[in-house]
């Protein structure tokens, strides 16, 4: 008879610059959820591809980090570029900057400045501001983290 697969793929939030989610981190509960949604689909039959949450954890570094990133940068590729070692390159740098939770992690106030803040784009900052305040109407218990 006819079969078919059916294959699901998703990935975990990153926060990009000059978007309304800017100011969010990557959710820690996403490598959890992504585990039972894996789980769960399996049941049904359903091959489950989720990206890497750990890659997703260094695209919000790059994505989310300042100059002072770079030096990280440096060491994690010289120490295999992994998120391990992007962690041990941030534990050899403690104290030179902030921890990989500011820039992956952790939420930033809406007054904020950004890394990027400098920088002139066609959606001014405020729009940005409206459509993150519009986003947080939608999905309330982000207004709780």
């Amino acid at each position: 008879g006819n079969s078919f697969q059916l294959t699901f793929g998703c990935s975990t939030f990153v926060p990009k610059a000059h978007t309304p989610f800017q100011w969010f981190g990557v959710r820690k509960e996403a490598q959890r959820n992504l585990r039972s949604l894996q789980r769960e689909l399996a049941k049904l039959g359903v091959e489950f591809r989720p990206e890497s949450y750990k890659a997703s954890v260094i695209q919000a570094l790059f994505s989310r980090g300042d100059r002072r990133v770079r030096r990280v940068i440096e060491l994690a590729n010289q120490y295999g570029d992994s998120l391990g070692s992007y962690r041990r390159a941030f534990k050899e740098l403690r104290g030179t900057l902030p921890p990989l939770e500011h820039y992956c992690f952790n939420d930033w106030p809406i007054d904020s400045t950004l890394p990027w803040t400098h920088l002139s784009t066609a959606i001014p900052a405020e729009s940005l501001q409206q459509h993150h305040e519009s986003a947080l109407a939608h999905f309330p218990s982000e207004t709780q983290r």
